[in-house]
């Protein structure tokens, strides 16, 4: 991995976290993130929303399939929920 994307609501938490990587790593500070990995990286109120679509419509047109259209799976219907007793992560 080359690369490190540090997200957060505390810049001086950042800065801090920042100065102890900087001792290991070099460090580069491209300011607010637009693409990362084929992720589109949008911000609003509520938090950050990732999207691949622009990373999928240029693999599928790399590969000549831009004009495919989509086709029905089907699932199967009588699933037993796999985590259901797992307790769910606290929104802070």
């Amino acid at each position: 991995m080359d690369e490190i994307i540090l997200v957060g609501n505390c810049l001086s938490e950042i800065k801090m976290i920042k100065e102890v990587l900087n001792c290991s790593f070099k460090i580069k500070d491209h300011g607010e993130v637009k693409y990362f990995l084929g992720l589109k990286v949008s911000r609003a109120n509520k938090g950050i929303h990732l999207c691949q679509r622009k990373y999928t419509l240029d693999t599928l047109n790399e590969i000549g399939m831009l004009g495919s259209k989509p086709h029905i799976t089907p699932l199967m219907t009588n699933n037993k929920i796999i985590f259901e007793d797992v307790e769910k992560l606290q929104n802070l």
